[in-house]
């Protein structure tokens, strides 16, 4: 079940392109008709849904509904059996510029366990070609200033979903995917990411949130 739990704002995302005049806008997500088989085995049948830039999105259902088939399609991590899913216009793998337009996070921004959470992010802003100071930005952002420098080995399971959380806005994108990210929150944790979720939807980003059920970590939009 896909639903959309937040109104469109006004406001553009960082990396959004405005509508040509007299042309519609375009919208950050669209898979239409995807269509996934294993073998005998229908992960996923049919699948159409978009996403608008400015709204967060709740992609709900539960184990072994399709939901991680379908996140992988998106992401072009694997060929869907029929129909497409794009990102920002583009199939994921022709996008001129991944990093500053989708931020997404698998496995709960899985890191080496040896790097230090500042380590991990500043490698990954220098891959993405971002200036390293906005690792010390995104630390403050996620709370994790206190643990920047411990090894991610040692994170608990609701710091590492806070360090997947600034993975996916090293690049500054206006598109962003996640999966399950209120998993190993506690509830002033789930009261954060709401707001922080609401806060970037209003910066006009769009926010995909892959849930097994109609959990706290999809706002509702109040």
């Amino acid at each position: 079940m896909v639903s959309p739990m937040a109104n469109t704002l006004n406001q553009r995302a960082p990396n959004q392109q405005a509508p040509a005049p007299g042309r519609p806008a375009l919208m950050a997500i669209e898979v239409v008709g995807l269509t996934k088989r294993f073998g005998p085995t229908m992960a996923v049948q049919d699948l159409s849904f978009s996403v608008a830039y400015g709204r967060i999105v709740g992609f709900l259902g539960p184990n072994g509904a399709g939901k991680t088939t379908a996140l992988r399609a998106l992401l072009g991590l694997l060929r869907p059996t029929a129909g497409a899913a794009r990102v920002a216009g583009y199939r994921y793998r022709d996008l001129p510029d991944p990093a500053g337009t989708v931020g997404a996070a698998l496995d709960g921004g899985a890191c080496h366990p040896g790097r230090s959470g500042r380590q991990h992010l500043r490698a990954l802003a220098r891959a993405a070609g971002v200036d390293e100071g906005r690792v010390e930005d995104l630390l403050g952002l996620v709370g994790l200033e206190a643990a920047a420098d411990r090894r991610a080995g040692g994170y608990s399971l609701g710091m590492r979903q806070r360090l997947g959380l600034a993975v996916t806005l090293v690049g500054d994108p206006g598109i962003l995917v996640l999966d399950e990210p209120a998993n190993g929150l506690d509830p002033e944790g789930i009261r954060w990411l709401r707001g922080l979720l609401r806060s970037l939807a209003a910066e006009g980003r769009a926010v995909l949130v892959f849930e097994s059920r109609a959990g706290p970590g999809v706002p509702d939009g109040r």
